[in-house]
């Protein structure tokens, strides 16, 4: 019966229902989204059973007074952990991202695959799953590598891969021993190879690179399983002292582990201490943003439920003299209430899923939503029981407390102004959360335009890079010539670094007349000649370095470094690291800024730029303005490969590169602005209903008014009038909220835009615009009206 009731009530008034069930749906539905979103961040390393256990190592350095802190750890550390600090089980060190091409050369196929050097204990501190192979031997023999299932298919296909052959990095032919299942993409472990680090170890120790029995020397990362979590504060403890003993105190730098679980979220210091702050408050945001957006759509229902009052006036008061009690009426409203909410989560549900191949394109995930999974199916139930109660307890008291006698006798039920103005300032409510979240997303996405039109200090058109062989960095002269005998190619140059991105750091380093209070962390690049041309970095003073002998002890610096050094950062001044000026670096010329690691850092750090074209990673090349780039490229490869004929040479070009830069903030962008459009959409439909169902009650009063000559101008005016007093008084309210959102977003970077009063003006009118256009539409309607069947509604 009373499901009958609640059916037949629906039925009885559509368009209120649809609104209702619609509002709430599209809240829930956009809450949902968040809420998966919210999910996958909170989920990172969860699938790695020791999680909890895992830690990295990291250190606090101080340069000019400054704590700067690093994931980093020096090449010695992995033996002394073993014999010093009993409390950590084992740990493994690792070089992860690497990108190499291998060649199977029997059926002479190569791919470029994305792995890490690591020791064989990492297997087991992962509890790496093997498909093939023995993971107890799998790291045994000269050159082992094991492989995921997914390069396993595109190499080898249905062939056995174990003991195939895949030449790779290090000009070495590695034997494949093992083949481990796919890892999922929600965690720290993201690979498709296992090489031992020990390979890349010797390798970087026999060119010179790297001091493997340095401490001073952090060239390496370092995981570490602890017996137990309870251990860590001593662990940190110990190894402060250890760093102070093995440098005999003559290096302020401490050493600490981090728990990788946190890494994502919270990895973020000030003076060496954790703030609690990082990514997780981006997530934090979007989680509020969720909760915000289902309160929007749960207003919207209020709203509509107590304005429609009269409508149920009459059966609140027959069953009322009938002896029904208010506790009674309650009940039933809010059921109702509940069997539209759920309805609405029916359909958000589906709407969801429609919407799901979308927004996982917009964040570049797979999220699903599954009701299988006792956390989607406990959250959907635990949002609509929510709702429900958000949505229909205030109605459900507001109905049920009609008088009888007032409602049998027609008299206004009105409970008084408070009921009117708890409307109002819902409504004020929801369209001052959505004027905030607009002004946000307009503030980041002109943050971010304002960051991508900055000058870079380098050239971003016709510039890119290729990942280069150890052939072509030992011919390089040769490889220069070829390229220009190409006619595209303009200019072209050896790094160790992207540029964009400098890894390279470090201290100690002193000049002539350097006050002992300055000490500055440098950053360091190593190149051939002809970079600075090809990068279009530009020189201030000076000159680039030479092909001739004896330019190894010369250098370049950055305006930063040059302002750092005083009068010693000129053409001709000595820079050396260490108490020795033996090995002295000449300054030959002094580069202008580029922008380098944090794009929205308003001055770069100091930097160093020194000729080392055989450790070099990247070949860049500027090609002419004139040449068509897929011409230019093809002819690129070509030459490249007769150096390197089994090498697979795809170019980045650096305005890409630069962009990719500000993907995650992009990103972060567009879910403001996809969300905020969620709540001036909700707020916008409430605003519908609340119009539609005044104008239905003053249908006389507008036949009235026409009759008597009133235009039908002057009748949308009066209409829309009382609707957009309250949208301007939600903007007054929200304006200083979002002036302070704004600010305080800004106050992270250094290179940012300056807050106007015409971007939240620009916000407003356009909120004003969507607000006019939704209440005049219905106000439109009325005032169109037959003036005749209006009067004669009674």
């Amino acid at each position: 019966m009373f499901l009958k009731q609640t059916f037949r009530i629906t039925l009885r008034n559509k368009t209120y229902s649809i609104l209702n069930i619609l509002g709430l749906a599209i809240g829930i539905t956009a809450a949902t989204l968040i809420f998966l979103w919210v999910e996958y961040h909170f989920g990172y390393n969860k699938s790695i059973p020791k999680s909890e256990n895992l830690y990295i190592t990291g250190q606090h350095q101080i340069y000019d007074g400054k704590v700067s802190t690093f994931l980093v750890a020096p090449g010695p550390l992995s033996k002394t952990l073993d014999e010093k600090i009993p409390e950590i089980k084992c740990n493994a060190r690792y070089s992860a991202g690497n990108h190499v091409t291998f060649i199977w050369q029997e059926q002479n196929k190569a791919l470029a695959e994305s792995g890490w050097y690591a020791d064989s204990t990492l297997v087991g501190m992962i509890d790496l799953e093997f498909v093939k192979g023995d993971p107890e031997t799998a790291f045994d023999g000269s050159d082992p590598i094991i492989i995921s299932q997914k390069m396993a298919d595109r190499f080898f296909g249905d062939e056995e891969p174990i003991g195939k052959s895949l030449k790779g990095d290090f000009d070495r032919s590695y034997q494949v021993t093992g083949v481990f299942k796919d890892i999922e993409k929600n965690t720290a472990y993201r690979f498709d190879w296992l090489i031992p680090f020990s390979i890349m170890a010797k390798e970087y120790v026999a060119k010179g690179w790297v001091s493997e029995g340095a401490w001073s020397s952090n060239w390496m990362q370092m995981i570490i399983e602890v017996e137990h979590k309870d251990n860590v504060d001593a662990i940190n403890q110990k190894l402060k002292t250890l760093m102070a003993d093995v440098t005999n105190g003559q290096h302020s730098t401490e050493m600490f582990i981090y728990p990788q679980n946190k890494l994502r979220l919270y990895y973020e210091f000030a003076d060496g201490k954790p703030t609690g702050g990082g990514y997780i408050r981006t997530v934090r945001m979007f989680m509020y943003i969720g909760f915000v957006i289902l309160l929007i759509a749960c207003i919207n229902f209020m709203n509509l439920s107590t304005a429609r009052s009269e409508k149920r006036a009459m059966e609140v008061g027959v069953r009322k003299s009938f002896g029904a009690r208010q506790s009674s009426l309650m009940l039933q409203f809010t059921g109702e209430s509940a069997i539209t909410t759920f309805a609405a989560l029916l359909l958000s549900v589906a709407l969801s899923w429609l919407c799901l191949p979308a927004f996982n394109q917009l964040v570049s995930l797979r999220l699903s939503l599954s009701l299988s999974n006792i956390n989607h199916l406990a959250g959907l139930l635990a949002i609509g029981i929510i709702c429900s109660l958000l949505a229909g307890l205030y109605p459900a008291f507001f109905l049920s407390s009609f008088s009888p006698l007032k409602t049998l006798k027609k008299l206004k039920v009105s409970t008084g102004i408070s009921v009117v103005w708890i409307r109002k300032g819902l409504v004020i409510f929801q369209f001052a959360i959505a004027f905030i979240l607009i002004c946000a997303t307009t503030v980041i996405f002109l943050q971010i335009r304002h960051t991508q039109n900055r000058d870079i200090g380098m050239s971003k058109e016709n510039v890119m890079t290729f990942e280069v062989t150890d052939e072509v960095k030992s011919g390089y002269m040769a490889v220069d010539t070829e390229l220009k005998a190409t006619g595209f190619v303009e200019a072209a140059g050896l790094s160790d670094q992207s540029l964009l991105f400098v890894g390279s750091n470090g201290g100690g380093f002193n000049w002539r007349a350097k006050p002992e209070d300055v000490s500055p962390l440098i950053y360091f690049v190593y190149t051939s000649s002809g970079l600075i041309d090809a990068a279009g970095l530009k020189l201030i003073e000076g000159r680039d370095f030479s092909t001739l002998p004896g330019s190894g002890r010369q250098a370049l610096i950055n305006r930063t470094l040059a302002d750092i050094m005083g009068d010693e950062g000129k053409v001709g001044g000595m820079l050396w690291q260490g108490s020795s000026s033996e090995y002295a670096y000449e300054i030959i010329g002094i580069v202008e800024n580029f922008v380098f690691n944090d794009a929205y850092e308003e001055k770069p750090a100091p930097l160093l730029i020194r000729i080392g074209p055989s450790i070099a990673g990247y070949l860049f090349v500027r090609i002419k303005p004139d040449v068509k780039a897929p011409e230019a490229v093809a002819a690129i490869k070509s030459k490249l490969n007769l150096f390197s004929p089994n090498e697979t040479f795809e170019p980045i070009f650096m305005a890409d590169r630069f962009d990719n830069m500000f993907s995650g903030k992009r990103q972060e962008g567009k879910l403001a602005f996809l969300f905020a459009a969620f709540a001036i959409f909700i707020s916008c439909l409430g605003l519908f209903g609340l119009s539609a169902f005044s104008a239905e009650q003053r249908a006389k009063e507008i036949g009235i008014r026409k009759v008597l000559g009133a235009s039908v101008s002057g009748i949308i005016v009066q209409l829309a009038r009382s609707f957009m007093l309250l949208v301007f008084i939600a903007i007054l309210i929200g304006f200083p909220v979002a002036w302070y959102v704004t600010s305080g977003y800004l106050s992270d970077y250094g290179y940012r835009i300056s807050l106007s009063w015409l971007i939240f003006a620009g916000v407003a009118i356009s909120v004003c615009i969507v607000a006019i256009l939704t209440v005049c539409g219905q106000s439109y309607r009325a005032a169109t009206t037959d003036p005749i069947k209006a009067i004669k509604i009674e």
